[in-house]
């Protein structure tokens, strides 16, 4: 079973098990029998429309399809301000506490602002970086709090954070997705296979093992 633990798509691709990422005006169009992600993107953040942004988020938090609050995050390359990003992500992780689920972050250049928003709070859920590419350092400080790490596209470009912690990261402690690559949840699972130096099946294992951990729920 491949599990794609971060897609836009509507579509699955090739894998077995999607939890597709939603917006939040997409809410409307989960189906049954699916799992879900929904969450107000640090792109998207508008101070004018934060309230209501996040109003949808945590409506859409209690469906038992969603499985996780997210993708919210930190991006300090974007315009958007920084105080309004904060605001935000505070928000969603409120949501995330009020509903027990895990949250799915994208974060850039802003990992010493997530260790200080995660001392802050009492959630024993795990958070999940996205399309993680940093060092393996961080990697590992990352899992002593608590956290999964999602490898993507990153894993084929050699000169990329994430190729050469990947091999190093624990196993118990990452996922693989797609997002909006254009490689198949097939090419990363056998490249991530080739990296780690496992075979397709005990990889596969291992990731099923690790959404059952994370989400409390077989994929």
């Amino acid at each position: 079973m491949k599990i794609d633990i971060h897609r836009h798509a509507k579509d699955q691709g090739t894998a077995h098990r999607v939890v597709r990422n939603l917006f939040q005006w997409q809410a409307h169009e989960m189906e049954s029998g699916k799992y879900y992600s929904i969450g107000l993107h640090p792109w998207h953040v508008k101070a004018d429309t934060l309230d209501t942004d996040l109003a949808l988020v945590r409506e859409a938090a209690r469906d038992p399809r969603v499985i996780a609050i997210g993708e919210a995050g930190l991006d300090k390359t974007i315009p958007v301000p920084m105080d309004i990003q904060q605001e935000a992500l505070k928000s969603q992780v409120e949501i995330a506490l009020e509903v027990d689920k895990p949250l799915i972050l994208h974060c850039v250049r802003s990992y010493n602002e997530i260790f200080s928003l995660k001392s802050m709070n009492s959630s024993v859920k795990p958070w999940i970086i996205h399309w993680f590419n940093a060092s393996l350092e961080m990697g590992m400080q990352l899992i002593r709090e608590n956290f999964y790490l999602s490898f993507g596209h990153m894993l084929f470009n050699t000169k990329s954070k994430a190729y050469q912690a990947f091999k190093h990261i624990p196993e118990h402690h990452i996922f693989l997705e797609t997002d909006d690559a254009e490689y198949t949840i097939d090419d990363v699972y056998q490249q991530a296979s080739l990296l780690k130096g496992f075979s397709l099946s005990k990889l596969e294992s291992q990731i099923r093992t690790n959404f059952i951990h994370c989400f409390e729920t077989k994929p």
